[in-house]
C-alpha cells in the first residue's frame, strides 16, 4: 500500500478558497484561519469520497471540512490547506496517497480556472467604460487572490485566458 500523507491543498488554491468561501474565520495577530463544511450533498465532498474509496482508503460517508491557514508572521506569507472529517468534536485529517492528493488538487484547480475565466469575461462584458482592458480584469483577479505571491504573472494568466477562450469557454478544457 502506498504511503499515506495528509491532504495538502496547493497554496494558491488556499488563497482562492479563503477569499471565496464563507466559513468560520479566526484572526490572531498575523495568522488567519478559516474552516468550512463540505456537506454530504456537495459535489466536491462526493468526488473526494469516491477518490478515497478508489484509493482503498476507508472513509465514512459524512460531512467533510476544509481548513485553510494564512500565516503572515514571516517575511513570506505561508498558505496551508487540508481536509478533515469532524468526529465527536475532533478533527481527523484525511490521509491519502500522493496521486489521490493530486486528483483533489486538480479538481480544485479546475474550479479556480473556471472562476478566473468567468471573472475576466464578466469584467469585459459588463464594463461601463471601454477603458477597462483585459489586462485590468486579469490584474484585479490576481490582486484579489494574491496570486503574485505564488509566481503567477500577467503573461501566464493572459495566455491561460486566451487558451480557454479559444476552446469556447471553460468546460471544453475537460475534453481534448
Amino acid at each position: 500500500m502506498p504511503t499515506l500523507l495528509p491532504i495538502s491543498i496547493k497554496p494558491h488554491l488556499v488563497s482562492f478558497f479563503f477569499h471565496e468561501v464563507r466559513g468560520e474565520e479566526v484572526n490572531y495577530l498575523k495568522y488567519r484561519s478559516k474552516s468550512f463544511t463540505l456537506y454530504k450533498s456537495a459535489a466536491l465532498n462526493a468526488i473526494i469520497s469516491i477518490v478515497m474509496v478508489e484509493a482503498d482508503i476507508p472513509v465514512k460517508p459524512s460531512n467533510l471540512s476544509i481548513l485553510l491557514d494564512i500565516d503572515e508572521s514571516n517575511v513570506h506569507k505561508q498558505f496551508r490547506g487540508t481536509i478533515y472529517q469532524p468526529v465527536d468534536g475532533q478533527k481527523h485529517f484525511l490521509k491519502v496517497p500522493a496521486e489521490t492528493n493530486k486528483i483533489i488538487n486538480d479538481l480544485m484547480e479546475d474550479m479556480f480556472k473556471m472562476s478566473f475565466f468567468y471573472y475576466v469575461q464578466g469584467h469585459l462584458e459588463n464594463r461601463k467604460s471601454k477603458d477597462i482592458t483585459l489586462i485590468d480584469a486579469i490584474y484585479k483577479f490576481m490582486e484579489k487572490y494574491e496570486l503574485l505571491e505564488f509566481g503567477y504573472n500577467m503573461e501566464s494568466m493572459r495566455r491561460m485566458y486566451y487558451r480557454m477562450l479559444k476552446k469556447n469557454g471553460t468546460l471544453n478544457h475537460f475534453s481534448n
